[in-house]
């Protein structure tokens, strides 16, 4: 699976999490980046690194240290 991939399977979450769609100039906003970064990235035409290692290094935890690990960076965020 390549990171376009994980990155649009991820918006079509939220999505369905929130039962609306959720536009990429939003979704852009929500995750901090440019409109057109972001669809970039959907495209698969630019990968973000630190994206592309931090995806490998929580591959080397277990589900409930991934939980904590996101449920720390939610809380340093507000």
């Amino acid at each position: 699976m390549e990171l376009k991939d994980l990155i649009s399977g991820a918006h079509h979450l939220v999505e369905a999490k929130e039962k609306r769609r959720i536009t990429q100039v939003e979704m852009a906003q929500r995750v901090g980046v440019g409109h057109r970064t972001y669809l970039e990235y959907q495209r698969g035409t630019n990968a973000p690194l630190a994206m592309k290692a931090l995806l490998n290094l929580l591959n080397q935890l277990d589900d409930g240290e991934i939980v904590k690990v996101v449920r720390e960076w939610q809380e340093v965020k507000e």
